[in-house]
């Protein structure tokens, strides 16, 4: 293995490790479902890059093959459970369907594996790596209203991430044209894999900066829409409790009457000072 593709495959694992540490700390700060797939995926692609630095250390051709078919197939499902996780931010996503998709996948890729060998699979494992791909960053604009609600100014790394991985297609052709395999792993041409790996690590970046930005996003948009609530909740108690003062200075009233509405107040003002206490953590 080239020591350039070795650097790179480091890289990689360093920035996933981090893409990884922040879909983790967001999972367990927001429990939300989105976050387990995307904290797979980030696992996955670890996994992934980690397969062909040891298929450099094993003598034995067919687990060097075995761990290279890996290699794909682990970054396949990565790129999967990333889809998975980025389009619940903006619809709902079948779950059955999703994982009828992974099974299919799996069992297609033992099949290519086993009837034509390791190259064969290696470019189906790759393929659906790009329709994947593709389907991340097609679908969401055509949900234009959710869209535009959820995206907000992530849109700048969203284009930005579109950008550079769209900048690795025409190298993956450039690579298969001059007769190479996924990864470049036995190959020697600096430049090429300069430009096979430097648009995906980029990529890769952009993908945890639109993450973190995109979550910033919407968690500054649901406070203010918690805002907006207790603002209008906290201006219907305040009301109430203006017109128990009213109903209480009215004269003619019995005692029982007065009681009454002196607990409605004391039970009102409680409330507001909660809602007040709640806008203050937010």
């Amino acid at each position: 293995m080239n020591d350039l593709v070795l650097l790179s495959l480091i890289i990689f694992i360093f920035v996933r490790v981090i893409g990884l540490g922040i879909s983790i700390d967001f999972l367990n700060g927001t429990k939300a479902e989105k976050f387990k797939f995307l904290t797979l995926g980030w696992l996955f692609w670890i996994i992934a890059a980690l397969t062909p630095i040891f298929s450099n250390l094993v003598e034995n051709i067919y687990l060097e093959e075995f761990l290279l078919v890996l290699n794909a197939f682990l970054a396949a499902i990565g790129s999967f459970f990333y889809l998975w996780g980025f389009l619940k931010y903006f619809m709902t996503v079948s779950f059955k369907k999703m994982v009828s998709v992974i099974i299919i996948f799996i069992i297609s890729t033992v099949l290519f594996f086993l009837i034509t060998g390791y190259s064969v699979t290696i470019t189906f494992c790759t393929v659906f790596i790009n329709l994947v791909l593709i389907i991340t960053f097609v679908i969401p604009p055509i949900k234009k209203k959710s869209f535009k609600k959820y995206m907000g100014r992530s849109i700048i790394w969203f284009y930005a991430s579109v950008l550079t991985i769209s900048l690795f297609f025409p190298v993956s052709i450039i690579i298969s044209l001059q007769g190479y395999g996924y990864g470049l792993y036995n190959a020697d041409d600096p430049v090429l894999i300069m430009f096979n790996y430097i648009p995906t690590i980029v990529s890769s970046i952009c993908f945890i900066i639109l993450l973190v930005h995109l979550e910033y996003t919407t968690s500054s948009r649901k406070q203010l829409e918690l805002k907006d609530n207790y603002s209008h909740d906290l201006g219907n108690i305040l009301q109430v409790i203006s017109s128990a003062f009213e109903l209480i200075e009215m004269k003619g009233r019995s005692e029982s009457e007065t009681s009454e509405l002196g607990e409605l107040l004391k039970d009102k003002l409680s409330e507001a000072a909660k809602q007040i206490r709640d806008i203050r953590e937010l």
